[in-house]
């Protein structure tokens, strides 16, 4: 799924042309890119990423803010006075320096689409995960290449955006998107997974697709990466007269793993009964929730309800990095069962024929994590 504008390699000729996804309807000159345009689409996302952090503070996304304003800055003194020129009729040093910027605006609106769904420690990995996929961007190198090669895209394999990893002893299938990944003529990219600190990770990924605009790719488990920063490195070759094909400027990608998942729900149970009024029947704490997919229980004495005419529940779920949410107080008739939402996918439920409170952590509701 694309989520705006990209710029991808010419099929003949020049270094850019514009992709089919989306652009049509935008500005005249996003036909035939120029460096006003690369800049507007840089400074919306950055303007877009400052209104999030204020509802949703987080160190890292004012780094990542701090970064594409680098980004911008750079690619500004580089274009000096022709930024309202064509991006393909400039030098390759200034086209890499727009495929990046391009790679970055397309990267944070990709970040701002798939964290709405997301908090806890979700949330926070996945800020992580744009603040340290800005930072590798800003740091690249400048290239002379005539296509260097970009990445401004990772993707689950039903082409949701993906920018967090939880492990699992399962493969996971991904792709990464971008521009001059694969050269027909030349042997396929080298690909890697590092730390953040470019150490090489025991379980490698696999190509299992690829094109010029995207590489397929699977791990085979992911229970051994730890919490933390990685980096995929594509390596790709281009064939060049007289010199074959030869190694080009690294393209990077950022993913970040999360902790293992931790929620601990409090909760008060109370019962309206015949004769008796209001009686709190149970208020504590389920077992903690460790991985998605799990159910909790807790039984609960009902005996000092002789004859209940409804039940109520409230709850507060507690995530491992602080954050909590609260739910209820919810009441329904003795006969009638409560099952309640929480957000991250949590539901807590009351089956007053066995009196037993349930918890369950369904599917992730977080659209950037895998």
């Amino acid at each position: 799924m694309r989520h705006g504008p990209r710029l991808l390699p010419a099929l003949a000729g020049f270094g850019l042309l514009l992709a089919a996804g989306g652009w049509g309807a935008m500005a005249q000159d996003a036909a035939r890119p120029t460096g006003d345009y690369v800049l507007a689409q840089l400074d919306a996302a950055r303007q877009a990423l400052a209104q999030r952090a204020t509802q949703q503070p987080d160190p890292a996304l004012a780094e990542a803010g701090r970064q594409l304003g680098q980004i911008g800055d750079a690619l500004r003194r580089q274009l000096g006075g022709a930024t309202a020129q064509p991006i393909e009729i400039l030098g390759d040093k200034t086209k890499a320096a727009a495929l990046r910027a391009d790679a970055a605006a397309q990267r944070t609106q990709a970040w701002l689409k798939a964290s709405s769904g997301c908090r806890g420690s979700d949330a926070k990995a996945l800020a992580a995960a744009l603040a340290l996929a800005v930072e590798r961007l800003a740091a690249a190198p400048t290239s002379d290449k005539p296509s260097p090669p970009v990445i401004d895209a990772v993707e689950t394999a039903d082409q949701q955006p993906l920018f967090v990893i939880h492990p699992a002893d399962q493969p996971l299938a991904f792709a990464v998107l971008g521009a001059n990944l694969l050269d027909a003529q030349c042997a396929n990219p080298q690909v890697s997974l590092t730390d953040a600190q470019g150490k090489p990770v025991d379980a490698q990924p696999v190509i299992t697709g690829i094109t010029p605009q995207r590489i397929a790719l699977k791990l085979a488990n992911t229970t051994g990466l730890q919490p933390g920063g990685y980096v995929l490195h594509v390596v790709p070759q281009r064939k060049a007269f007289l010199v074959g094909c030869t190694k080009q400027p690294e393209a990077v990608a950022a993913l970040q793993v999360a902790p293992p998942l931790h929620v601990v729900i409090d909760y008060t149970l109370s019962a309206t009964c015949r004769g008796q009024g209001q009686l709190t029947l149970g208020h504590g704490s389920l077992p903690a929730i460790a991985k998605q997919g799990a159910t909790v229980s807790q039984p609960i004495d009902a005996a000092a309800c002789a004859n209940p005419e409804s039940y109520t529940i409230s709850a507060t779920a507690h995530f491992g990095d602080g954050d909590q949410a609260t739910v209820g107080p919810v009441t329904q008739p003795a006969d009638a069962g409560i099952t309640a939402g929480l957000p991250g996918g949590l539901t807590l439920s009351w089956n007053p024929a066995i009196h037993s409170l349930f918890a369950r952590a369904e599917a992730n509701q977080c659209r950037g994590s895998g």
